[in-house]
């Protein structure tokens, strides 16, 4: 009986802070969609791995104060050592997110532009339920199917329909794919990590990790690049300072928790908005002009998104 009431009160507890799960979901997407206008602009000074490196310093530091606050520290939890057995998965989340994933997503960036980009991203939520499939034989559905399919196709279409679709445009949506691939590997690494572990703990490792990945390639690329680059521009320093603190902390301790209240499919299903931010944004700040072919080739990849979390018959 007692067990009972506390199940109950436990689900009235999570139903009471529901509206502020999906705010936080919301505010993360912002900030996801933010970071490619951000990038795209530290990218006229700074490399790819340079932006990389800084931002996970920023995060580290970010995190550490975070820990100290036990206001926050209720929330988000404890900093927490990894278990022997669990150092490799930890490992394995560290190198699909940041180390493939941000390679692969700024270094595109610097041939597509931060809305096709952002596209590309939000196919994630198709892309990640096939491989769960053919991995770890997780269900699948025949929405989740016809919507992964639909989601290509408004990415091809936005590719070669687009009148600057070249190779360098080509290339760019490759190597932003490089991305979506590395956020599947993620996804399964989290999966099989043990749930006691805190958002503030997954987080901190892998951007810990991650960081210890990329000194060495920001050691023998970037290095001498940086001595004879100078002091960046405030614009690209408060850019750098954003995607530190934002993207890469707050969105993913949000994200983290969403996941947890939610459930993946839920949570996830928020990811569509971010070509939607990054679109506005890129717009708005960075003065890009948008095309019919993006347009409609951005609704259709959303609509394929959104059909693929349709509950239907299972293959």
């Amino acid at each position: 009986m007692r067990k009972q009431e506390t199940a109950q009160s436990n689900a009235a507890h999570s139903e009471a802070h529901l509206p502020v799960v999906y705010l936080q979901l919301v505010c993360a997407m912002l900030f996801f969609g933010l970071s490619f206008v951000f990038t795209a602009l530290a990218l006229t000074e700074l490399r790819p791995v340079s932006i990389i490196v800084i931002r996970l310093v920023v995060s580290l530091i970010t995190l550490a104060l975070l820990a100290r606050a036990p206001a926050v520290t209720r929330i988000i939890g404890q900093w927490q050592v990894p278990q022997p057995e669990d150092r490799r998965l930890f490992v394995y989340i560290a190198l699909f997110q940041p180390f493939l994933y941000f390679l692969s997503e700024n270094t595109g960036l610097l041939y597509a532009s931060p809305a096709v980009a952002a596209i590309i991203i939000a196919t994630i939520p198709v892309v990640t339920p096939v491989f769960a499939f053919l991995l770890l034989r997780e269900r699948i559905t025949v929405a989740t199917v016809m919507g992964a399919f639909l989601s290509v196709g408004g990415v091809a279409l936005i590719v070669l329909a687009d009148g600057e679709a070249g190779g360098a445009q080509l290339l760019g949506v490759f190597l932003v794919f490089g991305a979506v691939l590395a956020a599947v590997g993620y996804s399964i690494a989290l999966r099989r990590l043990p749930s006691g572990y805190s958002s503030l703990t997954v987080v901190a490792w892998q951007n810990l990790i991650g960081l210890g990945l990329f000194l060495p390639l920001f050691v023998v690329f970037d290095g001498a690049y940086l001595l004879t680059l100078g002091m960046p521009s405030p614009q690209v320093l408060g850019g750098l300072l954003f995607l530190g603190v934002f993207p890469s902390t707050v969105s993913f301790v949000f994200l983290g928790r969403g996941i947890r209240v939610l459930g993946a499919t839920k949570a996830n299903i928020m990811t569509n908005t971010v070509p939607v931010f990054a679109t506005l944004f890129s717009v708005l700040v960075l003065g890009e002009v948008l095309r019919a072919s993006t347009v409609i080739g951005m609704m259709i990849v959303i609509g394929g998104v959104l059909l693929s979390q349709v509950r239907r018959r299972e293959v």
